[in-house]
């Protein structure tokens, strides 16, 4: 007689391996239960130089270049989808497609740094928390949050994404650098001597620290603990990474030659790579890849024989080469962005897989286009959150100043409640109360 699943979990004992193993036990655990609520995961992806109407419009619709006069809802299922968006054709049936939202308040022109998010005015500082970190707070992990970014071989910058005003997330952008601070303790030699001096560093500042500690007082001690709270935080990330090591060491990506050259085409793969194993692993939740950083110019290499500049050759050439070099930039991310998909597919969870549980936002910082004034802005949607949200849509809202008309805050909104965190508004309070109505997007919610 072969015992219940349930049973056969709750008989198990661990030794050396409890450690590592127990979270995963107790997760099946859960599922031979039934009282295993599925984790819910968010990635973001931020491309240049602006989300144009014409690059998601499906085939057969007309649209008027002043906009709908009231809100459009249509199944995917009648339409093409435009020859941009045909990388995520196999996901056809979760894809939604939104058109019309305002974000106006955020001015992006040239760019939407942190306001794009956040649904905020941009600036080189936030104004408040992003979307992205909201969700990660809400399913916290080894890293609450991984910033990617392309366009740089900085090791980090700050760009998109923030735990409220003044708080900025790094954003990784050299490839080997996000690898090593991923995945460092899979990592030998020299490579894992770096990973290991990060942890080591705290072990040598404790006597000091507690000296320091003795003498301040008031807001001085406060200033302080916050500074050495970053470094007990970067310690206990370390020894979680040291435990995780074997299960990281199945799931870390090959550190090939993509890693190692400044190659924007090259960095998109390698950010792709790099968030999806971190999903993946359990390393965390929530993955923003942002493409340009938020910045109106920049050279991009590994596409065309000669690298070409984002501002002259793209931003300000909206037709003929300018059109097509910016095609073929969004294909091959959206590309990445299925390859993801694919990835998430093939690894069960509960009676599904993890894309089952899994939301990808794809948009622009920029709204529109490069000069943007936020009125348009566009975005594409893959994934149903385990069916809270609805998919196979296509949605076009009336522009900005029309009745019916919503905003990317209304959208970002949505996402908290089918994240199971509603709030009544996102960052719609004080002075930006009159540019929505509180509440999220109805027709997305499953």
């Amino acid at each position: 007689m072969s015992l219940h699943r349930r049973d056969a979990l709750k008989g198990l004992t661990l030794g050396a391996g409890s450690l590592v193993l127990s979270p995963l036990l107790q997760k099946l655990q859960a599922e031979a239960a039934g009282t295993e609520e599925m984790p819910r995961r968010f990635v973001f992806m931020l491309q240049p130089q602006g989300l144009q109407s014409w690059a998601v419009l499906p085939q057969e619709i007309d649209r008027p270049s002043s906009g709908v006069e009231r809100k459009v809802v249509r199944s995917l299922n009648e339409l093409t989808l435009a020859d941009d968006v045909q990388p995520l054709k196999r996901y056809k049936d979760r894809v939604s497609i939104l058109q019309g939202l305002n974000g106006k308040h955020v001015y992006p022109y040239h760019g939407g740094q942190f306001g794009a998010l956040g649904g905020f005015l941009k600036g080189r500082t936030p104004a408040g928390e992003t979307i992205d970190a909201a969700l990660a707070k809400a399913y916290p992990a080894t890293f609450p949050l991984v910033g990617l970014g392309i366009g740089s071989d900085l090791n980090a910058i700050y760009c998109s994404s923030a735990w409220g005003e003044n708080q900025a997330i790094p954003t990784m952008c050299n490839q080997s650098y996000a690898y090593d601070v991923l995945f460092g303790s899979v990592l030998e030699g020299e490579d894992y001597v770096r990973f290991d001096r990060r942890s080591n560093l705290l072990d040598f500042l404790k006597e000091d620290v507690k000296r320091v500690q003795q003498k301040l007082a008031g807001e001085e001690r406060r200033k302080f603990d916050v500074y050495v709270g970053a470094f007990e935080t970067l310690d206990k990330r370390q020894h979680e990474l040291r435990e995780m090591a074997a299960t990281l060491k199945q799931i870390a990506p090959e550190k090939d030659r993509k890693y190692l050259q400044t190659l924007e085409s090259m960095q998109v793969e390698a950010h792709a790579e790099l968030g999806v194993a971190a999903l993946i692993a359990g390393l965390t939740n929530v993955v923003t890849i942002c493409s340009g950083l938020c910045r109106n110019s920049g050279l991009y290499r590994g596409y065309t024989d000669e690298p070409f500049d984002m501002h002259g050759d793209v931003g300000h050439n909206h037709g003929g080469r300018g059109k097509e070099l910016l095609s073929m930039l969004r294909r091959h991310q959206l590309e990445q962005l299925a390859v993801m998909a694919d990835r998430l597919d093939t690894v069960p969870e509960g009676d599904g897989t993890m894309l089952d549980n899994t939301l990808f936002i794809y948009t622009s910082d920029f709204g529109e286009t490069h000069h943007s004034t936020g009125y348009d802005w566009a975005f594409v949607l893959l994934g149903d959150l385990g069916r809270r949200l609805k998919t196979g849509q296509y949605v076009d809202y009336p522009l900005a100043g029309n009745s019916g008309n919503r905003s990317i805050n209304a959208l970002y909104c949505t996402l908290l409640h089918a994240a199971g965190i509603p709030r009544d508004h996102f960052n719609l309070d004080g002075a930006r109360a009159a540019i929505d109505a509180p509440g999220p997007l109805d027709e997305l919610l499953g």
